[in-house]
């Protein structure tokens, strides 16, 4: 049972009666302020056990309440129930109480969730004792009297069946919205909001780690967009043979921080040689459509969105996700500090969210949405420190000020910087200065946990170390562990000193895996990795290294960026090679890129490092995806870079498609709804890459033949996705774009989509044909692989009658399924009339019977002539 549904009815319910307080109250209200006489006010308890019967081990849910709330009890005061009991008296006769000694609901609403464990009758019998009233006013010492109910439960051996807790998953094509019964679907759904809901979605070289949802397991190509004019100009009037247009592939990357929300891509275009300054647009995710476009500096002030933000509040009368949601832009304004403005993501449209004084901090993505931020403050000197440890609260600002509460969610002021915008602020034990908030990887990752602990760090580790000048790390480096559970908020966990890397290598905190309980150091010259526990900070397993190899030297140009995901620990780099360790214990798993089929990176001559470097573009789903990427390329860019989709459990290469990685200042490819969106810079345009809608056709010419004879039956399976309606895929496939196998996906779509030769040999999909026949008999009649997109089955049918003709493909990873339908009539061989034989007599009958007609033919002539004499003379 979902309990945050329940919880959610039962607050409708609270609202219903409270409706119902302000009414009632006033009949039991004193007539007047002067009447000071105790009034004895009667009482009626309710009880509600449902469902009602249910089978052992079936949860119920129970209610329990007094008619109306106490007069003047609201969400902001303590005019509270006191007192109520439980006793449930099982089918044995065994019984359990449970007490509330105060009901924290101001309608004095109580609610419990039992399973019994019994079949037979349970007793529940709710008790409130008689109450005064204490809190002055009106109803000072006024009594409400005591009351009790008892209702019975049935409880069954056999659970009840419990129906339905969500339609299934689809096994067709999809879009949002989706309808809320569909509750399952959450699972294939998701959105990329950006840091810090998105692990790694805004620092250089890493890839964005997507937690929910699904990714495309093929190459399949929904729509590209041209984001710029892209590549190859033209002509010689460059003086380089091949040049294509800049694209920005230093420190001016285009496509940067994409956003995706509820099925729609928000992106900012680039202006001139500038990554951004350009409109702000809403696209359709899955047909490319734009939707709206903004110029986001028409204030005079840039207010491109940073992050996108879903809300969930749950307050005594709403329930839900706030409307929309909001694309969240920052700025920063004299005399109020980093200040949030808020879009509606439908329309594009700035509201009046005037957020102030924001506070600096690690960001971390709280458990409903909420935007949470730690701040580490010394609040002593630097000879006498103290310090804490504070929790900002984004719902505290929206959820609970005059103009920003829910009721106001695109409207309002608020100074964000109010003691009540904090959870808690509590002391921590740190001795010395210099201590931060920890992150890992690049300073991609917080090393926080919300509701279980914060690494502290003092000492130059503990952030990114990327580049060939790093300093050396200080020795030693302290990580202090902090409990952030609310029982024992703010004490330390444990504290440890980690000495100097040998040999003058610069070792830095590179990664952490907070499900497995360890985090890694890696030293930059030497490549090493070593895991420690964070149970303790101990050591556990090191040093652990990437094996030799012809490229492998080139990592230490970039630190091959690592990060945990799945219980291991990937790393990757200029080497082009992808390695992936067994993070609890260090050992090297496998090895991608270094050779064999569909397993190498071998750039051959076209790039200086060996292999094409790789780095993650992004995460999800159980599948890594990588691309080849460089900090400055020369211009044409070398030839092969591919976009990569990797199994994260076992290494294989599921798909591949050409395309440049667009990472150096943060961009990444961002991953919704199982769709993968990527700028390529070898032709300046945004592809986006997922399972796509697809469409048959069956005929048949002779629709009616007859019995013995065969029907050829034929038809067409296509493309529909809408890249194959744009301009040039429409004239180029004047009838559809064919599908083909998912094994030849990347090189077919390197030829409907960036004007590659056709490939020979793309194997087809399999099409099954079914018939029911005239005795509504559904059969198959055979399977058939379609070329180029058509298939066709010669097939002779069995009985007479009519037949109606199923064609199914029923769908692949790169295509949803489709079918279609025909008919014809197979009608009974038509009978003939048999001819009747000539007899032949011999040549003497011949002529005797010649001779008697010639005789009886010369007296009928006689006698017609005497009788027209007779009739002359008369």
């Amino acid at each position: 049972m979902n309990h945050k549904k329940t919880i959610a009815i039962l607050l409708s319910l609270l609202l219903t009666i409270s409706i119902g307080t302000s009414i009632l109250t006033t009949t039991i209200a004193h007539n007047a302020a002067s009447d000071q006489s105790t009034w004895i006010i009667t009482s009626y308890a309710y009880l509600s056990v449902a469902p009602n019967p249910v089978g052992v081990g079936q949860t119920v849910s129970v209610c329990m309440w007094v008619d109306v709330a106490l007069p003047g009890a609201t969400l902001t005061n303590d005019i509270r129930r006191h007192d109520y009991s439980l006793t449930i008296t099982a089918p044995d006769g065994t019984t359990e109480t449970q007490n509330w000694p105060v009901i924290d609901d101001a309608t004095g609403v109580q609610f419990l969730r039992y399973t019994p464990k019994q079949a037979g009758n349970y007793t529940f019998f709710f008790n409130y004792p008689q109450q005064t009233y204490t809190w002055s006013g009106t109803y000072q010492g006024d009594i409400f009297t005591a009351s009790n109910r008892t209702r019975t439960l049935t409880v069954t051996e056999e659970p009840i069946p419990e129906g339905l807790n969500s339609y299934p998953l689809p096994t067709e094509y999809w879009t949002r919205p989706i309808e809320e019964q569909n509750t399952y679907w959450y699972s294939i759904a998701s959105n990329w909001l950006s840091a810090p809901y998105i692990t790694g979605a805004s620092v250089a070289f890493i890839g964005g780690q997507q937690p929910d949802g699904t990714a495309p397991e093929s190459a399949h190509i929904m729509w590209t967009k041209p984001l710029q004019y892209g590549g190859i100009v033209g002509g010689t009037n460059t003086g380089i043979i091949g040049e294509g247009y800049y694209q920005g592939l230093s420190y001016n990357p285009r496509f940067g921080n994409p956003i995706i929300m509820h099925g729609t891509l928000f992106y900012q275009e680039p202006l001139g040689n500038s990554g951004a300054g350009g409109d702000y647009l809403a696209v359709d995710l899955r047909t490319g459509e734009e939707l709206w476009r903004i110029n986001a500096s028409a204030t005079g002030t840039s207010l491109v969105p940073s992050f996108g933000y879903l809300y969930s509040s749950d307050g005594p009368n709403q329930h839900g996700v706030l409307p929309n949601g909001l694309l969240i832009a920052t700025t920063t304004v004299s005399g109020q500090g980093t200040v949030w403005r808020g879009y509606d993501p439908r329309t594009g449209y700035l509201t009046s969210m005037y957020v102030t004084n924001v506070p600096g901090g690690t960001n971390v993505a709280g458990p409903s949405g909420e935007y949470l931020k730690y701040v580490l403050t010394n609040y002593g000197t630097t000879n006498n420190p103290n310090w804490y440890i504070a929790q900002w609260n984004s719902s505290k600002v929206f959820g609970t000020i005059s103009g920003n509460g829910v009721g106001n969610w695109y409207s309002g002021t608020a100074d964000a910087s109010r003691p009540t915008c904090y959870d808690w602020n509590v002391s921590v034990n740190l001795k010395g200065t210099g201590w931060s908030i920890g992150t890992a990887g690049r300073g991609a990752v917080p090393l926080i946990t919300v509701d279980g602990m914060l690494l502290c760090v003092q000492g130059t580790f503990g952030g990114h170390v990327g580049d060939s000048g790093a300093t050396v790390t200080s020795s030693p480096a302290n990580i202090t562990a902090i409990n952030l559970n609310s029982d024992r908020r703010g004490q330390t966990l444990w504290a440890q000193s980690y000495q100097q890397a040998p040999g003058n290598n610069t070792r830095f905190l590179s990664a952490w895996d907070p499900d497995n309980d360890v985090f890694v150091f890696s030293d930059k010259e030497s490549f090493a990795n070593y895991g420690y526990s964070l149970t303790n900070g101990q050591f556990l397993w090191g040093p652990s290294y990437p094996p030799d190899s012809s490229s492998v030297d080139w990592n230490y140009m970039i630190w091959y960026t690592p990060f945990c995901q799945y219980g291991n620990l990937y790393t990757c780099g200029f080497s082009g090679l992808l390695y992936c360790y067994n993070v609890t214990t260090g050992k090297l798993s496998w090895t991608f890129g270094s050779g064999g089929p569909g397993n190498s990176t071998n750039a051959g001559f076209e790039a200086p490092y060996g292999y094409y470097p790789q780095f993650v573009e992004a995460v999800a789903d159980g599948k890594i995806y990588i691309v080849n990427n460089d900090h400055s390329p020369n211009n044409p860019m070398y030839k092969g870079s591919r976009l990569r989709c990797i199994n994260a459990t076992d290494g294989t290469e599921l798909w591949s498609t050409f395309g440049w990685g667009n990472m150096m200042s943060g961009t990444c490819a961002p991953i919704a709804d199982g769709y993968l969106t990527a700028y390529n810079p070898y032709d300046g345009q945004i592809y986006t890459y997922g399972k796509g809608p697809s469409a048959m056709t069956v005929d048949i010419t002779t629709d009616v033949i007859s019995s013995g004879s065969s029907v050829m039956i034929k038809g067409t399976v296509t493309d529909i996705a809408s890249g194959t309606q744009q301009n040039e895929q429409a004239a180029r496939f004047p009838h559809g774009v064919p599908v083909v196998s998912d094994v030849n996906q990347g090189e077919w779509m390197e030829y409907v989509y960036m004007q590659k030769p056709k490939p020979k040999d793309i194997a087809g999909v399999a099409v099954n044909l079914f018939v029911t026949d005239s005795n509504n008999n559904y059969r198959p009649i055979g399977t058939v692989t379609t070329t180029d997109g058509f298939f066709s089955l010669n097939w002779t049918p069995d009985i007479e009658g009519h037949y109606t003709v199923y064609a199914i493909f029923e769908g692949s990873e790169s295509y949803y399924p489709s079918h279609a339908l025909t008919a014809f009539a197979v009608d009974p061989v038509m009978a003939t009339s048999t001819p009747q034989p000539t007899i032949q007599l011999p040549p003497t009958e011949t002529y005797f019977a010649i001779s008697t007609t010639a005789i009886i033919v010369a007296i009928a002539i006689v006698g017609a002539i005497i009788i027209l004499m007779n009739k002359k003379r008369q």
